[in-house]
């Protein structure tokens, strides 16, 4: 894996969330190359909620690139401690991927019946969270898991 990519729905409204998303991108940078996309949101003010994400879906796969690892960050996804995404990504590394990219789908999540086999799906928390404050956190804990990778004193168990 060369580099990482963070395709997401919407523009990051709060300052304080773009702040802590600089944060993590600069600090990230220091171990690999991540790039983030954002794409336009469904209008939310006509239509059905099934409707605007079958449409956010559509914008998403056309981002989507078979040659990639493509993970969509769901909540019904598999649940992972910090380490074992360390761990998991550490597998990842030697196999040649080109690059990684992490889906993070808007206010009304993915439809899943949309997404192609081979995609995988990862549980940032049974919690609920806004979909803006999700691209913080994940940032947060790709961030953890380079540190963890690296033997780095940023983790504590």
């Amino acid at each position: 894996m060369k580099s990482i990519r963070l395709i997401w729905i919407g523009k990051t409204q709060e300052p304080f969330v773009q702040d802590g998303i600089s944060v993590y991108l600069k600090k990230l940078s220091h171990y690999i190359k991540v790039d983030s996309e954002e794409i336009r949101p469904a209008k939310y003010g006509s239509g059905t909620a099934d409707q605007w994400r079958r449409q956010e879906t559509e914008n998403l796969l056309k981002r989507l690139n078979s040659t990639e690892l493509n993970i969509f960050l769901d909540k019904k996804g598999k649940r992972q401690t910090s380490k074992g995404l360390a761990q998991w990504l550490e597998k990842q590394m030697p196999l040649g991927w080109p690059r990684v990219s992490f889906f993070i789908g808007g206010a009304y999540g993915f439809d899943r019946s949309m997404l192609p086999s081979g995609v995988h799906f990862l549980c940032l928390s049974d919690m609920t969270f806004t979909h803006q404050m999700v691209r913080l956190f994940f940032l947060e804990q790709l961030y953890r898991a380079f540190t963890i990778m690296r033997g780095e004193p940023y983790h504590h168990d």
